[in-house]
């Protein structure tokens, strides 16, 4: 009986021991998949971030060379853009990145006049401006939002962040107004920008939320219905004619490269904000804003006195409190 029991008890505990390093065993499988996720997550962040890092910085600086240097015609180059972005898309549609949703067509065109009319608008800015003050002025789309959204969708803000666009405001007033190659008409594309630019923000997420659907989903609608409405414009500004001396191999990689660029942009800001954090987005920003005023400084022989330093100093103060106050200071309550 006590040979049997002793036995059973033997025969227990090596199944309990069998048990436990199996279960160990598992939890130590379990564990290395999750740090091979977190390893897989990290370099995928790590990776979009650069991306959106050095498109965003590029892309400013060829659209400029592409105006500068060749003279290439503002508005083509938009629209060749649009088209290019809308091809990309269809690669992505067709790698399963994201799926296809019907939207009604006519409902999108007003969110594709603001597109077009930021982008059109933006470039302008970028050929006619230096890119100090182009950059410092697209600074202003924050506070336009805010009160077009206070005006018109009685949208409330605190006090902080509303001071803090004081700096904001009389930092680029100032790098503007000191700017050497200070433009009337850049000025008057630079502003125009700004409105057309808070107007998409605010339809984007109005459409997103009222056709449940993310913002490549939209773009797939907004590429090329603004660019053929771009269309319409480019023969009275732009002559056709005259494209022909344009028809060099330099010239069509550059504009090419433009729109393959300008796509990995859109791209990954959509990538870093729904994946990252709107903090995450706004600090790659601002470090991009300083490097492509210094780097834009130094290609195009560009310099910045000491007026337009402190105004720029200024400005991104500003620039740091509204993200302090927007984003930091909220996370922590």
């Amino acid at each position: 009986m006590s040979t049997k029991l002793s036995n059973k008890l033997s025969s227990s505990s090596i199944l309990i021991r069998s048990d436990s390093s199996s279960s160990s065993s598992i939890n130590e499988s379990g564990q290395q998949a999750g740090n091979k996720r977190v390893v897989k997550s990290c370099f995928w962040s790590t990776f979009i971030f650069s991306i959106n890092f050095v498109s965003s910085i590029l892309v400013i600086n060829l659209a400029k060379w592409i105006y500068v240097k060749h003279h290439f015609p503002n508005l083509t180059l938009t629209t060749l853009n649009f088209f290019v972005t809308f091809f990309l898309l269809i690669g992505c549609m067709q790698a399963k990145i994201f799926t296809y949703v019907k939207l009604p067509i006519f409902n999108m065109i007003p969110v594709s006049i603001c597109f077009g009319g930021f982008i059109a608008f933006s470039n302008l800015s970028l050929q006619y401006n230096t890119v100090g003050t182009y950059q410092l002025i697209k600074l202003q789309v924050t506070p336009a939002v805010m009160i077009i959204s206070w005006l018109f969708f009685k949208a409330e803000y605190s006090l902080p962040i509303v001071m803090s666009f004081i700096p904001v405001f009389v930092g680029t007033l100032v790098s503007t107004y000191y700017d050497l190659q200070f433009n009337i008409f850049g000025l008057f594309c630079a502003a125009t920008s700004v409105v057309f630019t808070a107007m998409y923000q605010i339809l984007v997420e109005y459409y997103q939320k009222a056709y449940n659907c993310d913002s490549l989903q939209l773009l797939f609608y907004q590429a090329p219905l603004s660019g053929l409405l771009l269309l319409f414009f480019v023969p009275f500004f732009e002559p056709i004619s005259d494209l022909d001396k344009f028809m060099t191999y330099d010239i069509i990689f550059l504009v090419l490269l433009c729109g393959i660029v300008a796509f990995f942009v859109n791209f990954s800001i959509f990538w870093v904000i729904g994946n990252l954090s709107a903090v995450a987005y706004n600090m790659i920003g601002h470090s991009k804003t300083l490097l492509i005023i210094f780097i834009g400084s130094f290609i195009f022989h560009e310099p910045l006195n000491i007026r337009q330093i402190f105004g720029l100093c200024f400005t991104m103060f500003g620039v740091f409190l509204y993200s302090y106050f927007k984003y930091i200071r909220k996370a922590n309550k």
